[in-house]
């Protein structure tokens, strides 16, 4: 490509993927973990090593995050308004 060594590179990711890999890739299998990302949307995903059908559950999608396992994952478009106003609405909200 041209670009002088040591360059820093970025690849681009779903939001809710780059946060599933920064849970389930920590410490440990990515078997024994579930994320749960929040933003805009809320996604709920989980890796196992063979496929896991699970009705209303999206997936499973093999290497879809992490290399050689299959994700398996659900959420919530409106999350993020959500818990904006869980947190309007908390007794110990911030004047």
């Amino acid at each position: 490509m041209g670009l002088p060594e040591h360059t820093p590179v970025a690849a681009g990711m779903i939001d809710a993927h780059a946060g599933g890999i920064g849970t389930l890739g920590v410490d440990g299998s990515p078997e024994e973990k579930l994320a749960y990302v929040f933003g805009t949307s809320s996604c709920t995903m989980t890796s196992t090593r063979k496929p896991a059908f699970v009705p209303g559950v999206w997936g499973p999608y093999y290497a879809a995050m992490v290399p050689g396992f299959w994700l398996s994952e659900g959420g919530q478009s409106a999350a993020g308004a959500a818990i904006d106003r869980l947190l309007e609405l908390h007794p110990r909200r911030r004047s």
